[in-house]
């Protein structure tokens, strides 16, 4: 069998370098895309945990002010059902011992809990929450 010689004019690839130059390009796309997901995870646990933080926030500015504060548990969700929150008040104990005078204010501990509701999350048996705490001055009961 006689081969014919190649000649210096047939320039190009054989498809086994070709197969192997795509199966090389997928392999990166792939990696790249893993990439991405990853990063949009990401980006969007930030982004939850952030919008947690500025609803405790903004539930701890309303105690006391639209309501008085008594002690107890209050409960509720976010207008998008994505965050579910509790909000927890209790005196503050102070020490007035031997004070014969009686401070006008008294203590109250805030305990706010914001969880994200997430199906994703609840599914892996995995929990996201923020919990703010603080402490308000408030004009003591009369008498």
């Amino acid at each position: 069998m006689i081969r014919a010689a190649r000649s210096p004019r047939q320039h190009g690839f054989t498809l086994l370098e070709v197969i192997v130059a795509i199966v090389i390009a997928a392999l990166c796309l792939g990696a790249l895309a893993q990439s991405f997901a990853g990063g949009a995870r990401a980006a969007r646990t930030s982004s939850d945990y952030t919008r947690a933080v500025t609803l405790a926030q903004s539930i701890l500015g309303k105690a006391g002010v639209e309501k008085s504060l008594v002690e107890g548990v209050e409960t509720g969700t976010s207008s998008d059902g994505r965050f579910g929150w509790a909000l927890s008040v209790s005196n503050e104990s102070t020490s007035e011992d031997g004070n014969p005078v009686r401070p006008p204010m008294e203590l109250k501990r805030l305990v706010v809990r914001v969880n994200v509701i997430d199906e994703d999350d609840a599914r892996a048996g995995r929990s996201r929450a923020v919990e703010l705490t603080t402490l308000m001055a408030v004009p003591r009961a009369l008498p």
